[in-house]
């Protein structure tokens, strides 16, 4: 009697079973899927990425597209089957899986992608990302358009077409000219070797105090409306020798370069205030110690007074930065290594992409009908996959939610 009565309850037990054995295998599934469409995302934005610079070599148009949201249907199902060998007791569990996904792509071409890709970069990145470890010189050249003395004055043009590959003493012979190289040398390649021949960059920020109104006698200091401008937010009222003034208090981030190649004398450090209107790093007055100091008062200017002389810096769009990069590109097509100084590492390529299968190759992506490859990392010899990464990230900054599908979610069907 108990052999009949465990044969019929076997296959609900069977049953129960199967369907605590997809509970237990829902987990890994959707890890497994989860990976794989990172996967996924990381194929297509590496290969737009690659192409775009590549459409930027040949003065093409850009077109960026982005994978906006992937909707996966994942449906696991427990079923009992009848075994015709009869060797399991005529049942046999079956667990069945199924997916089915779909993805949403955005053409990233309205006006506020656009707007993004032409905007300057935000100075600010400059500090974020040296303080990350980014080498001086890989910034500079990558970020800064052009040094400028201003009106009447020397400009050096961040053009790769102007670059040759010179020897280590040639290189720093036209360091030591800066602006005023002359060929074969580059003067922006001169002054960025100048600028970071004498240490690293440092940065500060401190409280720019900018002087409202003339200076105050007593009187006039506790005069109720000068009293009530000074409570306002942002404002202060401090001595000033033998009078008081108003002040509006900012924050000033700035660039300290050290001394050396006309930025004065040699283990001192020349500030330059960061802005977001051009130029992005300019010229300033060295009264108060900017570099070191967490509060700075200007020194009151009158009307028409000429603006502090100096080397100002252009921050290029990222939009800019992409079609350097494929300028970049032709100058490593034309023969002529595109090599920057980074200290004790080297002195690696900038970037370049492969035609032929590099000996560690990365990444690739077909162009025109032939592929193009991207090396593994080589901090003395390549940076191309960095400077890659660090392009995805100021893209990135670029995208805003209005522009891409709202993100789905992965729909499981049990």
């Amino acid at each position: 009697m108990r052999a009949p009565l465990r044969r019929r309850f076997r296959p609900l037990l069977c049953l129960a079973l199967a369907f605590l054995a997809a509970g237990c295998s829902l987990g890994d599934t959707i890890g497994r899927h989860g990976i794989a469409y990172n996967g996924s995302v990381q194929t297509a934005t590496d290969t737009v990425l690659l192409l775009n610079v590549l459409r930027a070599r040949d003065q093409a148009p850009l077109h960026f597209t982005e994978v906006g949201a992937i909707h996966g249907s994942l449906s696991l199902s427990a079923a009992l089957g009848y075994d015709l060998s009869n060797v399991n007791g005529g049942t046999e569990p079956a667990l069945i899986a199924t997916t089915s996904p779909s993805f949403d792509i955005a053409p990233l071409d309205r006006q506020e992608f656009a707007r993004g890709l032409l905007r300057p970069i935000d100075p600010a990145l400059l500090r974020l990302l040296s303080d990350q470890g980014w080498p001086a010189q890989l910034l500079l050249h990558l970020l800064v358009s052009r040094f400028d003395e201003g009106p009447g004055g020397r400009i050096a043009v961040n053009d790769p077409r102007r670059r040759q590959d010179l020897d280590p003493a040639t290189r720093a012979a036209c360091a030591r000219e800066g602006l005023a190289a002359r060929a074969p040398c580059d003067p922006f390649q001169a002054m960025v070797d100048a600028i970071t021949g004498h240490g690293p960059l440092q940065f500060n920020g401190y409280t720019r105090l900018v002087p409202v109104g003339p200076r105050l006698t007593r009187a006039e200091a506790i005069a109720p409306e000068n009293l009530t401008t000074a409570r306002q937010p942002g404002m202060t009222m401090r001595q000033d020798g033998t009078g008081w003034q108003l002040y509006r208090a900012l924050p000033q981030l700035v660039v300290c370069v050290p001394g050396g190649a006309g930025n004065g004398t040699p283990g001192r450090y020349t500030a330059l205030a960061l802005d977001n209107d051009a130029p992005q790093a300019s010229p300033m007055s060295q009264e108060g110690s900017p570099c070191t100091a967490d509060e700075v008062a200007d020194r009151p200017s009158g009307a028409g007074e000429a603006a502090t002389p100096g080397v100002s810096w252009y921050l290029r769009s990222v939009d800019e930065v992409l079609r350097y990069l494929g300028e970049v590109q032709r100058r490593e097509e034309a023969g002529i290594p595109y090599r920057i100084n980074i200290g004790a590492a080297g002195t690696p390529r900038l970037f370049r992409l492969w035609s032929e299968r590099p000996t560690r190759p990365r990444l690739s992506a077909e162009y025109q009908g032939r592929p193009w490859w991207v090396a593994e990392y080589d901090e003395g010899e390549d940076l191309t996959l960095r400077v890659l990464a660090l392009t995805t990230q100021l893209l990135n900054l670029q995208k805003s939610a209005s522009e891409i599908p709202s993100a789905g979610t992965l729909r499981l069907v049990r």
